[in-house]
C-alpha cells in the first residue's frame, strides 16, 4: 500500500503544482486513474449479463475502495493545514467532511445516471439489461453512505469517478446505437 500512497501522492503533487487547486489536481487524478482502469471496466462489462448488471456495478464500487484508501492517505500525509478547493467553497478543508452532504448526494445520484440509459429511446434497440430497481437505490445509497463520513477530497473522487463512467457509457452505448441505426 505504501507504493501506491507514494504513486498517488507523487502524481497529485504534479496536478497540484501545474493546477494550483486540490480539489482539480484530485479530478485530474480520479480521470488518469479511469483512463487506467477502463480496460477493465470494459471487460467486466463485456462479460455480465442481465442478471448481474446491477450486482457487477456494486463489485466496481468496492473494488475503488484500495484507490481511495490511498487517495486520502495521500491528501492527508500532503496537506499542511486546511486545503479547500475551488470547485466546493463551502467546504473549508478537503481534509474534513462535506458539512452539508451535497458532495456524498451528488455522487449518489451521478452513480444513477448510467443506470437510467436502458430507459432512454436512444439506446432502446440496444436492449441493455436493467437493473433491478432495488439494486439501484442500494447502490446510490452505498455511494451516499461511504462518501459522507469521509474527507470532502475522497467525495470529489467519487463523483469524479461517477461523472467519468456516466460519460464513458453513454459513448459506448451511443456508438452502439449508432452502428445499429446505420446497419
Amino acid at each position: 500500500m505504501n507504493s501506491v500512497i507514494l504513486l498517488f501522492g507523487t502524481m497529485l503533487n504534479w496536478f497540484y503544482r501545474y493546477t494550483g487547486d486540490y480539489g482539480l489536481a484530485i479530478v485530474c487524478l480520479t480521470v488518469l486513474v479511469k483512463l487506467c482502469l477502463l480496460p477493465l471496466y470494459g471487460a467486466h462489462r463485456g462479460r455480465t449479463d442481465e442478471r448481474q448488471a446491477g450486482a457487477g456495478s456494486c463489485l466496481l464500487l468496492l473494488a475503488t475502495l484500495p484507490v481511495l484508501t490511498g487517495l486520502y492517505r495521500t491528501v492527508l500525509a500532503g496537506a499542511a493545514g486546511p486545503v479547500g478547493s475551488c470547485l466546493c467553497p463551502w467546504i473549508a478543508s478537503l481534509l474534513s467532511r462535506d458539512p452539508y452532504g451535497l458532495l456524498p448526494a451528488m455522487s449518489a445520484v451521478v452513480q444513477l445516471l448510467p443506470q437510467t440509459y436502458p430507459y432512454l429511446s436512444f439506446f432502446r434497440a440496444l436492449e441493455l439489461p436493467k437493473a433491478p430497481k432495488g439494486m439501484l437505490v442500494s447502490s446510490a445509497l452505498l455511494t451516499f453512505l461511504i462518501c459522507l463520513p469521509l474527507p470532502s477530497a475522497v467525495g470529489i473522487y467519487y463523483l469524479t469517478s461517477g461523472i467519468f463512467t456516466a460519460a464513458e457509457q453513454a459513448v459506448q452505448n451511443g456508438l452502439r446505437a449508432y452502428r445499429l441505426r446505420c446497419a
